[in-house]
């Protein structure tokens, strides 16, 4: 999906792997405390997901693994604290996922005028 001839269903294919890459995330945001090793393989699928759509060395790609929580991080943080920044981590991700389904579907619809 990286030329600037994509066909409007190499799109749609990466709008529905971002799709699920969201549902994924809240389905493990309903589980707390979060499981540290799926939040980690969620990560992983989903740059997985990001490098397939975008490329590899795609801003997108960068920004997932840069994604910070909304509250400080420090050395010795309480475990419900740490989990708490682990989630908003996660929302987080799903927002910038969300902001990359918005974006395919605008060249989506412009696939067909170019």
């Amino acid at each position: 999906m990286r030329s600037k001839n994509v066909l409007k269903e190499d799109i749609e294919a990466g709008i529905a792997l971002l799709e699920q890459q969201i549902e994924d995330a809240r389905h493990l945001l309903k589980q707390r405390p979060l499981n540290n090793k799926m939040h980690a393989a969620w990560s992983e699928e989903t740059r997985s997901c990001l490098i397939k759509i975008y490329g590899p060395s795609s801003p997108n790609v960068r920004s997932l693994e840069s994604t910070v929580g909304a509250t400080p991080v420090w050395m010795g943080m309480p475990p419900e604290v740490a989990e708490t920044y682990q989630a908003s981590r996660l929302e987080r991700s799903m927002s910038m996922l969300k902001s990359c389904i918005v974006s395919l579907k605008r060249k989506a619809g412009n696939s067909g005028r170019e």
